[in-house]
């Protein structure tokens, strides 16, 4: 661009700015026209830009960096948090049932209580059983979904409502946990055994669908998360309502994260349906730029804690048992080839190494045209093998890392993982070093409301560390793992952009694309990295414009 015809600069940011453009170039300042970067250098060149009424931003201590991605997400899914009893971060059973006692008494009216965030690991070998909650009430009945959303814990009269008792049946691709010796279930789900309960489940409306995304929406931007990938599921089928509560924000000019949707296909769907249901919102949202649907979402297993995640080798306290893939072999390589064929991208849960090879396998019989772009992706990766990580990359495979678990939490790795994988198995889990030195493209997810609350600072410490925050002292997971704050960045930040085919547009700090960044009151580039998890975002702008700054009134589902 000629000096003749030099645009003037709605806005100017001078500081510190990470690009994470191809070289992880540094630079002075930007300039802002029309929501779009414009220049990207040195101070000098963006005075250039300057005219009468461009705002200027001097954001001289901290640094500046694009916006970020949340990978994977079940956005739609706070409901949970905002019409239901968080059991998020409790310590002990005895804060759960006064937590669900406190929801109940502001909630006095409520016909069946529902709630989320239980750990498996607080409740001794038996699990979480229904006389506890029936100590609470027996005449409501009470589902409450697991932290990790694969098991449910409910109270007899939830059980007595769908007709549960010693004579009921095991589940396809599910648990239903009976006391030892007897066939009486003891009130822990797991897997598909948890659909049982769906009819119980209070009924959420396309209007509480839409608050929810919204509440969703201040966490994300108040953690500078300009991106988000739902992998949407519902118990209830209740697609319809999910996605009408995007609709109903997007009419309304409120969605102001760029959100990418993908439509699950379960163990009990028939494929016929879901492709045409995935169709069908693929169509209704395919011009909208807010929030599209091009992706199916397919679970290869379940999870370690809950001996469903699919092994290799057996579980280290349970001989004869690896679990079970969710999906046939056969019938995963005719699902992914079948959505590749129509042009999505399929997005994969594999946690143990028998469903990581299987989801690979899918994949490679999948993706049979040479020249296409494929941005297939596995989500977790709890248990790989070093074969995994070649083939990821020979088949160009996103890794949607979860890094908000890796550290050696006192109750899952302690009281699960290494009881159930044995030491060398969960010495080794959740590669990350090994997939990005590899060139593997690697993003970032928090599995909301898996994690609660989503803290991008919280991940960033922890790929650079492997070390619970503020606790410098714990031993490393997976010792040869951490990887640099830049590889952290590029994988909050233009990793995630990737995953979602929206590089070209955001993800990177470059002249040309859309002006999403935020600014951070430490360099995480120099500070020590055992403080990184001190810093916080001051402020989120998406195309240019401030939608989010500290001092903001907390998000609700936080609050």
């Amino acid at each position: 661009m000629d000096e003749t015809t030099k645009m003037t600069a709605d806005l100017i940011v001078y500081g510190k700015i990470y690009t994470a453009d191809s070289k992880r170039s540094l630079a002075q300042a930007m300039a802002v026209a029309d929501g779009k970067i414009i220049y990207v250098g040195d101070k000098a060149g963006a005075e250039r830009y300057a005219g009468e009424n461009t705002q200027v931003i001097e954001h001289d201590k901290g640094l500046v960096i694009p916006g970020m991605t949340e990978g994977h997400a079940h956005i739609s899914s706070t409901t949970e948090i905002v019409y239901g009893v968080s059991l998020a971060n409790k310590e002990s059973i005895d804060d759960y049932v006064t937590a669900i006692k406190a929801y109940m008494a502001s909630h006095p009216d409520e016909k069946v209580v529902s709630g989320s965030g239980f750990e498996n690991g607080i409740f001794g070998s038996l699990g979480p059983t229904a006389d506890i909650l029936d100590d609470i009430s027996t005449d409501v009945p009470m589902v409450m979904i697991s932290e990790d959303h694969h098991s449910y814990w409910v109270n007899s009269k939830a059980m007595e409502l769908v007709g549960i008792d010693e004579t009921t049946a095991e589940v396809p691709n599910g648990v239903i946990v009976r006391y030892p010796g007897t066939s009486r279930p003891t009130g822990w789900f797991k897997e598909m055994a948890g659909n049982l309960f769906s009819a119980v489940l209070p009924e959420m409306t396309a209007d509480n669908f839409a608050h929810a995304i919204e509440c969703y929406q201040d966490i994300a931007l108040s953690n500078g998360v300009t991106i988000a990938f739902e992998p949407m599921f519902d118990k209830k089928q209740n697609y319809d309502r999910r996605f009408a509560g995007y609709a109903k924000l997007n009419s309304e000019g409120k969605l102001k994260v760029t959100f990418r949707v993908g439509y699950t296909l379960e163990p009990v769907d028939d494929e016929d349906y879901v492709f045409a249901e995935l169709s069908k919102y693929h169509e209704k949202f395919r011009y909208v730029s807010k929030i599209q649907v091009n992706t199916l979402k397919i679970f290869a297993d379940g999870v370690v804690e809950g001996h469903t995640a699919f092994l290799r080798d057996d579980y280290a306290d349970a001989p004869g048992d690896k679990g079970e893939p969710m999906l046939s072999q056969e019938r995963t390589n005719a699902a992914v080839k079948r959505a590749l064929d129509a042009g999505y991208d399929v997005h994969a849960h594999a946690i143990g190494d028998a469903a990581i090879d299987e989801v690979l396998n899918a994949y490679e019989y999948g993706q049979t045209e040479i020249d296409r772009d494929y941005r297939n992706a596995i989500t977790h990766l709890q248990v790989m093998v070093p074969e995994h990580v070649d083939r990821m990359k020979r088949l160009g495979v996103v890794a949607v890392t979860n890094p908000y678990w890796h550290f050696r939490n006192s109750v899952y790795y302690d009281t699960l993982e290494k009881p159930f994988l044995g030491e060398e198995r969960a010495s080794k889990e959740y590669y990350m070093r090994s997939i990005t030195d590899a060139g593997i493209v690697t993003s970032c997810a928090s599995d909301f409301p898996v994690t609660v609350p989503p803290r991008t600072m919280d991940a960033l410490h922890l790929m650079v560390n492997r070390k619970q925050p503020g606790h410098s002292e714990m031993e490393e997971m997976g010792t040869g793992e951490t990887i640099s704050v830049e590889d952290g960045l590029q994988a909050l930040t233009y990793g995630g952009a990737y995953q979602n085919r929206l590089e070209k547009t955001k993800g990177s700090v470059e002249a040309g694309k859309d002006a999403d960044f935020v600014l951070l009151d430490s360099d995480v580039l120099t500070i020590p990295k055992e403080d990184i998890y001190k810093t916080q975002v001051t402020a989120t702008y998406i195309c240019g414009e401030k939608v989010w700054s500290l001092g903001t009134e907390a998000p609700d589902p936080l609050r």
